[in-house]
């Protein structure tokens, strides 16, 4: 009876010690360290347009080991609803075999800080008043919701279309650029027609920055064109 029972739990010990050494255990940090990796990939190649320097925090990744029936390591994957930016994103990920058998599944948040040098007003500015490098300053901040609405420059001149308090960016939506054609000025229309231009003096009937229409009025004809504006002193119509 003993010889028995020994054999039975030399058996167990054999079973279970087999079971082990084809076993691979995901611990939580090597879990970290995984997705940390693949997300900063995605990440890094959304924000290729606006900014290499950023933060990311991930919520919800499990603190316990995930023991597969493998001995190799199991695939993780991460499934996103889309590939757009967004500073904070829900994942689900997924802990697969090497034959594609799910093992674990459970959602994440990654949120993500971007940060960059933008033009923010270093005093208040008011509605249609000039933006320039008198009233700005150009100031790291935290865009990741204003990803491409912001302005790196302040060696131009804009004029505001809202209010900006002291410390705020300055929103590429809401800027225009400064008329560089007054209301009634003198101009010169460039006709352009078949490959020729003819210049002819004339009245802009409106103000108007660089690629603006605007009305104008030729001296000459006495009539009435839309045309775009070019520089300072020239607007483009096309006949």
């Amino acid at each position: 009876m003993k010889k028995q029972i020994k054999n039975l739990i030399l058996f167990l010990i054999l079973a279970f010690g087999s079971n082990a050494s084809f076993a691979y255990v995901l611990t939580p940090d090597e879990l970290k360290n995984d997705l940390n990796k693949k997300i900063n990939s995605q990440i890094k190649e959304q924000l290729k347009n606006y900014s290499s320097d950023y933060k990311i925090k991930i919520s919800g990744i499990p603190n316990e080991n995930i023991i597969t029936q493998e001995n190799n390591k199991p695939k993780i994957e991460i499934i996103s609803q889309n590939n757009n930016f967004n500073q904070n994103q829900y994942r689900r990920i997924l802990i697969k075999s090497q034959n594609g058998a799910t093992i674990k599944a459970f959602p994440i948040t990654v949120q993500t800080l971007v940060y960059k040098d933008v033009l923010v007003a270093n005093e208040t500015i008011a509605y249609n008043q000039e933006i320039n490098q008198a009233n700005t300053k150009l100031e790291k901040r935290e865009i990741s919701r204003l990803l491409d609405k912001t302005i790196s420059k302040n060696n131009i001149n804009l004029i505001a279309t809202r209010n900006y308090p002291k410390g705020s960016i300055i929103n590429s939506q809401y800027v225009k650029s400064k008329s560089i054609v007054a209301k009634n000025s003198i101009i010169d229309i460039v006709f352009q027609t078949k490959g020729m231009n003819i210049k002819l003096k004339g009245t802009a009937l409106k103000e108007g920055s660089i690629g603006d229409t605007i009305l104008v009025r030729s001296e000459k004809y006495n009539k009435t064109y839309n045309g775009v504006v070019l520089s300072q002193n020239e607007v483009m119509v096309r006949i």
